[in-house]
């Protein structure tokens, strides 16, 4: 995994955002205006090399989590005994099971995915990633900076992580479903979320959309 500050502060809070599948930090600097709060981001699930160090000096974490990152990020936490720092977590377009035919992304097309990657089809994702047209050309101007064989050994990567078991007794605090998402189907996460008794809030957004990363920083309690 990558991980990387946007920006660090004074304060012993710190913003901490696991990203999707085929991002880095490129496009999403605007991050760091929105909070007042140190900004870290995690990305690229390829490797599962994490250092938790790099956050032993905060005392509180809130977690925003978006696409895969929504899967993933309990998992490692957990892992690395800092869940117990987490005192509000929001998942954007994703869920806890991550590839699931019925709580996820069917598997069937993840693999379809797989098979017929090619620097096309990563920016017909990236297409199909953002709500509308103005979201994509805007999201272009930084897209990031994945080679197709990187973009390819993640996707092949979280297959066995999606299967791994899920973290015991953690839900998320909320998710922000976009009822015009195209990679994540809102019937499965709201299913999901029902399973997990998570609350939801609903727009009509697609999956990437810089507003739901504004209003999910705009949950925080602090």
């Amino acid at each position: 995994m990558k991980q990387c500050f946007l920006k660090k502060t004074d304060k012993k809070r710190l913003d901490l955002v696991f990203l999707g599948y085929g991002q880095d930090a490129k496009p999403f600097q605007y991050l760091k205006d929105i909070t007042s709060n140190s900004v870290a981001l995690v990305y690229d699930y390829t490797d599962r090399a994490f250092d938790p160090s790099l956050y032993d000096e905060f005392e509180e974490i809130k977690l925003i989590t978006w696409s895969m990152g929504v899967m993933a990020a309990p998992k490692v936490l957990n892992q690395y005994g800092l869940l117990k720092k987490v005192s509000f977590s929001t998942a954007i377009n994703g869920t806890l099971e991550g590839i699931d035919n019925k709580l996820g992304i069917p598997l069937s097309m993840w693999q379809a995915t797989i098979d017929a990657l090619d620097e096309t089809n990563a920016v017909k994702f990236y297409r199909r990633m953002c709500t509308n047209l103005k979201t994509f050309n805007e999201y272009m101007e930084t897209r990031p900076e994945r080679s197709v064989e990187s973009l390819k050994a993640e996707l092949e990567a979280l297959i066995p992580f999606s299967k791994e078991p899920l973290v015991e007794d953690f839900a998320y605090t909320i998710t922000h479903i976009g009822m015009k998402d195209r990679i994540f189907s809102p019937a499965n996460v709201l299913a999901s979320c029902k399973l997990h008794q998570i609350d939801v809030t609903k727009n009509e957004n697609g999956h990437y959309s810089k507003d739901d990363f504004e209003d999910a920083f705009g949950f925080l309690p602090f």
